[in-house]
């Protein structure tokens, strides 16, 4: 645990005390999921906060249709929790209403920072060495050099991020673009440690599912294709998608211990989008997406995960799976989203947002470092 009286300052980042969560902008279906983050929060003796329209930060919220929603759903991408040498900050997409100080309740603590620049959240993490210095993972393509910015303005250069994270030029990490966020095949348990996806081990995880489930031919049939799709991409570099092995190469070059598992199944399953934090005992607690209210032999490769993840990870404590509960299938005329859930007739929420919107649990809450315990 980090002691001491350095500057901390992070948003999607390594495994910390946490105050709280922050979630935003959902809707009908969404507050199935926010119950059950709320649920999970309370079991952790944290607090959980709403934002709804940016009007005030509660812990009550305010539940609108699909249509009235003002805000983006994705947290994550939109506000930061940060302590810089201003002091607390909120970092504030200029892209929302503006959330007014005055509606900060709980959290008057901070200050409100609009930055057009902010990264986007699912592509970096932020943690600490050993020594207590500062170290960011980011994505490539979230960097933009002096003459991109001054042109477009919306991606913050090296300088806006030892700026705004009050980190060493030197602790910045870049890793290979992504067409996709990094935070869909990496996630940060503590340093050096960082669990990064290996479509091989998914793959011989599905191989137990077809064992255990020999009648679930359709299911596994579209699995293994799209699994090896993905290793084929990783095999001759397309969409820029670097192999897990030039990936791990890469981060125990920074100084990590990349952990290899079986995370990402398809688009709708994915355990590598995830939120992790340091408990009150000192373990840690590990909250992902969830197979629950779909089909049993999916529900088994969650089931495989955890005792993965257990064996890899002793610190690990908890682990949480949220499904947002049974979605509501309506028929309608097949669009591209539609083909890449292979048209499941039972998912849950969250599946359904992994596979029509690109997002998942981490994606939709943004974490509070609790400062008190940190520094």
């Amino acid at each position: 645990m980090i002691s001491g009286n350095s500057n901390i300052s992070f948003k999607g980042y390594d495994v910390m005390p946490l105050r709280g969560f922050l979630m935003q902008g959902f809707c009908d279906d969404g507050v199935k999921i926010f119950h059950e983050i709320k649920n999970i929060a309370q079991k952790e003796n944290i607090d959980i906060f709403v934002s709804q329209d940016n009007t005030e930060i509660t812990k009550s919220p305010k539940i609108y249709n699909e249509d009235e929603r003002i805000l983006s759903r994705w947290a994550q991408d939109n506000k930061a929790f940060v302590l810089n040498k201003v002091g607390k900050i909120i970092l504030h997409n200029s892209k929302e209403p503006t959330l007014e100080e005055k509606g900060l309740g709980e959290l008057s603590d901070f200050q409100i920072d609009r930055k057009k620049y902010m990264p986007r959240g699912g592509n970096y993490y932020i943690g600490y060495k050993e020594n207590g210095d500062k170290w960011m993972i980011i994505n490539s393509i979230s960097i933009a050099d002096n003459e991109s910015f001054a042109k477009f303005g919306d991606t913050p250069t090296k300088e806006h991020l030892i700026e705004l994270f009050d980190i060493k030029p030197e602790n910045i990490y870049k890793i290979s673009d992504f067409t996709n966020d990094i935070d869909e095949v990496i996630r940060p348990l503590g340093y050096p440690n960082i669990l990064v996806n290996d479509y091989h081990l998914s793959l011989k995880n599905l191989e137990k599912m077809r064992n255990k489930f020999p009648e679930s031919s359709e299911t596994y049939n579209a699995l293994k294709k799209y699994l090896i799709q993905k290793i084929k991409e990783e095999c001759e570099n397309i969409d820029c998608a670097p192999s897990t092995s030039l990936l791990c190469y890469k981060l125990r070059g920074y100084g990590f211990n990349p952990i290899r598992i079986g995370g990402r199944y398809d688009y709708d399953i994915n355990y590598m989008n995830a939120l992790a934090f340091r408990d009150k005992k000192d373990g840690i607690s590990y909250i992902t997406n969830s197979t629950k209210d779909s089909y049993p032999e999916l529900l088994y490769l969650e089931e495989l995960f955890e005792k993965d993840l257990r064996n890899k990870v002793p610190e690990i404590t908890n682990i949480y799976h949220v499904s947002g509960g049974k979605k509501e299938i309506i028929e309608a005329t097949p669009g591209f989203f539609d083909i890449l859930d292979r048209g499941l007739k039972n998912k849950n929420v969250v599946m359904n947002l992994l596979s029509k919107r690109g997002g998942g649990i981490h994606c939709m809450t943004a974490e509070i470092p609790d400062f008190d315990r940190i520094c």
